[in-house]
């Protein structure tokens, strides 16, 4: 059985950095270095436990790929 990939998107929501995961938001975090680093943390959990898992950036309707376990 494959197990669904976790997605973190960390991203400027009303004013605050947010991640989403699962379209359920996380934070606010003061910075967005800050979310990042919670993001890849919680993402490598994820992923010790089996789960391919990836932090993404959201920038307007753009993404950028911070961390990946897919290909590891």
């Amino acid at each position: 059985m494959t197990l669904p990939h976790a997605r973190y998107i960390v991203l400027a929501h009303e004013g605050v950095w947010k991640i989403n995961l699962d379209n359920k938001y996380y934070g606010p975090f003061p910075t967005q270095a800050e979310a990042v680093e919670s993001a890849r943390g919680t993402a490598q959990k994820a992923a010790d436990a089996g789960y391919p898992a990836s932090v993404l950036l959201m920038q307007g309707t753009q993404f950028e790929t911070l961390w990946t376990s897919v290909g590891e």
